[in-house]
């Protein structure tokens, strides 16, 4: 396939607004399908057109630039339109996660002063019992059918008008997106049209999307998530075909990659892929059309490489590290000569993308030595702003020069390779010996038998703090806390592996790779015996 020629995203540029690299895509490849999703398709004339019509109803309802529109949807078409139409008007995107408890849902739009929230039907109870803590002054909006509460978007929306003017300020902001909700009070990455504009760019060179004149591209991830997020903006500024996917479901994701020829897949966490060659009938389906495998947000082991390159045959892994408050990150191609070679850099993050510097630093923020653990802080046009109205964890987590504390700590080799150890508040303190969770949760991943694992610390009589596994079997096997632990003893050392073992049948890890480790947590100090 012939490079693709018309994304002006990969250079220089002087946009001023996300959408107007997909806006371009419209104009030059108006008749190209730009989302599937299920029965539902769209080119790019009728996605943007649609966008333009929603946008036309926000005004109407009395949306203005730089109000806040979160939305509560899954995986869909109408996801993707509400954004664009937010961006073209120069509203504030806030993506919520679908699985929030109303609570949280009032949490959340409140904490942004949201001016309107537009959500699924299917959600409407948690809508209702939200409402009772939402902003008074907050409008409502449904997708898919009106309440009794709420008009159906649909039904509000006019025909587009050649006068919705675009909106334009690289500066301006763009979207808040909530991150850390798994282990505490979300805070909101707030990111500007210019930040998202880099991330993309940098994003679009690592994923050779632009490789190829038409890229086919199926996100099984959250798009609401920052992940999924960035995929499908990606894809849009590339002029892709988006094959959109939701809950997880190995034949359905076969089948999508079967029937649509998908060159790009992206799936969350590593572990995703395991699941979808060992349930999903592999050798009943054309692959070959697969050329980018991109995955993070977990350890990626030989063990999964290999299954990945067994069911692949024409592709190449794609791994590495990100944050919402990054934008971009961290990424390496992870070759079959690096399988067949058992390469230490199997075990890497890989290199920092384009555009982005990376000082690894001690507690007291001097750099350390190359193979040294230490605090990541990263420096690039892809870091948010700050976080949405909470100046004291700005301040201390951007410095006044611009460098983002991570809260990962990382090492980096004499060839310029990043190496992930643990987040900062992820070590644990074992008899005097500092462990890094990640190690210890990748050597017992690299156990066949193990589906997915957590690794946390636990209070310990003897030691103080002891490290403690709790983990999910492949189906049908059966494992000890013994299999568990001489396993890891063939990778890290013996007082690394985890003291304590509890066995699950599964984790609940949503489709953004998450964990609620709060209900881990309470779960296994309800079931171990210290």
């Amino acid at each position: 396939m012939g490079r693709n020629e018309g994304a002006k995203v990969s250079g220089a540029t002087t946009y001023g607004n996300i959408i107007e690299p997909f806006l371009e895509n419209v104009e030059k490849r108006p008749q190209r399908v730009a989302c599937v999703c299920g029965e539902i398709t769209q080119t790019y004339e009728q996605l943007d057109t649609l966008a333009c019509k929603i946008a036309r109803a926000f005004r109407n309802r009395g949306v203005e630039t730089g109000d806040k529109v979160a939305y509560l949807m899954e995986n869909s078409v109408e996801l993707i339109a509400v954004y664009l139409a937010i961006q073209r008007i120069g509203a504030v995107a806030v993506p919520l996660n679908y699985r929030l408890i109303p609570r949280e849902i009032a949490y959340l739009t409140n904490a942004v002063d949201a001016k309107l929230l537009v959500f699924a039907k299917k959600f409407e109870e948690k809508v209702v019992e939200s409402r009772r803590d939402f902003n008074p002054e907050l409008d409502l909006l449904a997708v898919g059918a009106s309440t009794p509460f709420a008009p159906r978007l649909f039904d509000l929306s006019a025909p587009a008008e050649p006068d919705l003017e675009l909106f334009r300020d690289e500066g301006a902001l763009s979207r808040v997106q909530f991150t850390g909700g798994s282990t505490g009070l979300p805070k909101g990455a707030c990111r500007t049209h210019g930040q998202d504009l880099a991330e993309i760019r940098v994003i679009l060179r690592s994923n050779a999307m632009l490789e190829m004149d038409h890229p086919v591209v199926l996100i099984q991830c959250p798009l609401e998530h920052h992940g999924g997020h960035s995929w499908f903006m990606c894809a849009l500024s590339a002029g892709a075909t988006i094959v959109i996917c939701g809950k997880f479901d190995a034949h359905a994701v076969l089948d999508q990659i079967d029937e649509h020829g998908v060159t790009h897949m992206i799936l969350l966490p590593p572990t995703t892929y395991v699941r979808l060659v060992r349930d999903g009938g592999v050798s009943s389906h054309d692959l070959s059309t697969v050329r980018i495998v991109q995955s993070a947000a977990g350890a990626m082991t030989p063990e999964i490489v290999r299954a990945i390159y067994g069911a692949f045959p024409n592709a190449e892994i794609n791994y590495g590290w990100g944050q919402s408050e990054s934008g971009s990150g961290i990424t390496m191609r992870l070759t079959r000569e690096m399988l067949e070679e058992d390469s230490p850099l199997l075990d890497a993050l890989g290199k920092p993308m384009d555009e982005m510097e990376i000082r690894i630093v001690d507690d007291e923020g001097d750099d350390v030595a190359p193979g040294e653990p230490g605090e990541a802080l990263v420096k690039s046009p892809a870091v948010m702003s700050g976080y949405y109205g909470q100046p004291e964890i700005t301040a201390n987590t951007i410095t006044p020069d611009g460098w983002l504390h991570t809260g990962d700590v990382m090492r980096v080799d004499e060839n310029g390779y990043y190496y992930l150890c643990a987040r900062k508040k992820d070590m644990i303190k074992s008899g005097g010996e500092n462990v890094f969770i990640n190690e210890v949760q990748t050597a017992i991943l690299r156990n066949p038998d193990v589906a997915d694992c957590v690794v946390f610390g636990t209070s310990d009589p003897v030691m103080g703090e002891a490290v403690a596994a709790v983990v999910q079997p492949v189906k049908g096997k059966t494992l000890t806390a013994q299999d568990v632990q001489e396993a890891c003893k063939a990778y890290i050392a013996s007082y690394k592996k985890p003291r304590y073992v509890l066995f699950v049948d599964n984790l609940g890890r949503d489709d953004a790779g998450k964990i609620r480790m709060k209900n881990v947590v309470a779960y296994f100090d309800a079931h171990v015996e210290k």
